[in-house]
């Protein structure tokens, strides 16, 4: 299926990021652990932290879209000849989309 070609880049991707951002959290929690922290490196570790939630959450949400196709594939798959050719017939309505 071409929906899925994609899936294990988007799902290292988002397995990059969420390292990334544990490394970050631990240096933060070093910084913080050493009683005087440097405000700005704090600041600067937290927005580090943001930054790879984020593209975590971008590759977390092409993989949900991923996901979505290869379930409408697998409905299409399911429908008995009738029920496609139905399905391609006839117009969408808002009970049908």
């Amino acid at each position: 299926m071409l929906a899925d070609d994609s899936a294990p880049e988007r799902a290292a991707s988002l397995v990059d990021s969420l390292c990334h951002a544990h490394g970050y959290a631990e240096s933060l929690s070093i910084t913080l652990a050493a009683g005087n922290p440097d405000p700005e490196k704090a600041a600067c570790l937290v927005q580090a932290i943001r930054n790879m939630l984020c593209a975590a959450e971008d590759s977390l949400d092409a993989l949900d879209d991923t996901q979505a196709h290869i379930d409408a594939v697998a409905a299409m798959q399911s429908l008995s000849d009738a029920d496609l050719f139905s399905a391609i017939a006839n117009a969408p309505t808002s009970e049908n989309p």
